[in-house]
């Protein structure tokens, strides 16, 4: 996401903050720290939007009364991070409270597999909610002899920054293609690197994870003509049989400037939380999520994305519901 679209979002954060030394004497503030992705990225802005959308410092006038509908007493922060596995380790630490993350690096760290699996299964890991979701882009020049991703054997491709999750996904993708790490040329680059770097002719493909349009692969597409590759149907069909979170999906033509239609798939954003997050707490964290003016900031700042409505947003695989969340979707009527 353009840095251009973040200061309407940070200028509600800093509002809010700014109360909170009035307010911090009293002993009913509650902080909440959100991990989110690099600034310059929409996992910063779905932070940032929640953050403000759920946030209610003490005194502010209550929902009803033309306030904000968050939590009374509650300050949410976004923190910016490299990206999803690096949220988990910092929630593991005690450095964040929750966090946005994609839907395989939470399954990943539930069952102790690939970058946790020295850590062990993350078994008191919850969901909150299921948000933006995000889709594979396979980019190379339009007049490269990579057609399909097979064709991307002995070539150079970055398959996102170190901590970011998204080489941990691509492994499985190429896997999936019957590559492996050894038969490429692997790169850590992020996006906006990666795209320099295509540009440059230093890299074959770059191999990115975003909600469509991913402002890196905008850019890249106004500076050389692009083609992103599709995922054949069997590949897609095996990622589907195996993963719960995935689901096949196309980018449309003319999501990108000059490039057509690409098959591929795609996974949520899932926020997580620890399974001992007050009950209480949750319930109306969630409560605020959905209530709140949270989807239309977002919106409003990314409005080439998708935030999904109640219904779409209920966690229903892979890594369980926190209790609280479960109990507020419940009473909404859209879980059982």
């Amino acid at each position: 996401m353009p840095l251009s679209r973040i200061p309407a979002v940070v200028a509600i954060l800093l509002l809010l903050l700014s109360q909170t030394s009035a307010f911090a004497a009293d002993g009913k503030l509650t902080f909440f720290r959100i991990g989110s992705g690099p600034t310059s990225e929409t996992l910063y802005a779905l932070a940032a939007s929640i953050s403000a959308g759920i946030s209610r410092p003490p005194g502010s006038a209550p929902c009803n009364q033309g306030g904000v509908c968050g939590v009374p007493g509650l300050i949410a922060v976004a923190q910016s991070r490299s990206g999803s596995i690096e949220n988990i380790f910092a929630m593991m630490s005690g450095e964040l409270d929750s966090a946005l993350v994609r839907a395989d690096v939470a399954f990943q760290a539930y069952h102790g597999r690939g970058p946790f699996r020295y850590e062990g299964a993350q078994s008191d890991l919850r969901v909150i909610a299921n948000l933006t979701p995000v889709q594979l882009h396979i980019a190379v020049r339009r007049d490269s002899d990579i057609k399909t991703v097979r064709d991307l054997r002995g070539k150079r491709l970055s398959v996102g920054a170190r901590g970011s999750g998204t080489r941990n996904f691509a492994l499985i993708v190429l896997r999936m293609h019957g590559l492996e790490a050894t038969d490429l040329h692997l790169s850590y680059l992020k996006p906006a690197q990666a795209s320099d770097a295509l540009v440059a002719d230093k890299l074959d493909a770059v191999l990115m994870l975003g909600a469509a349009p991913i402002e890196a692969v905008s850019e890249l597409s106004r500076q050389i003509p692009i083609r992103l590759l599709d995922l054949t149907d069997y590949p897609r069909r095996q990622l589907i049989s195996l993963y719960p979170f995935v689901d096949t999906t196309t980018i449309p033509s003319g999501t990108y400037p000059g490039v057509d239609t690409a098959n591929t798939v795609k996974m949520n954003v899932q926020w997580v939380v620890w399974r001992s997050a007050k009950e209480a707490l949750i319930r109306d964290i969630t409560r605020a999520l959905w209530l709140s003016d949270t989807r239309e900031l977002f919106i409003r700042n990314n409005p080439e994305h998708d935030f999904p409505p109640l219904s779409g947003g209920v966690p229903r695989s892979g890594v369980p519901v926190h209790r609280g969340a479960m109990l507020y979707y419940r009473s909404a009527g859209v879980a059982r």
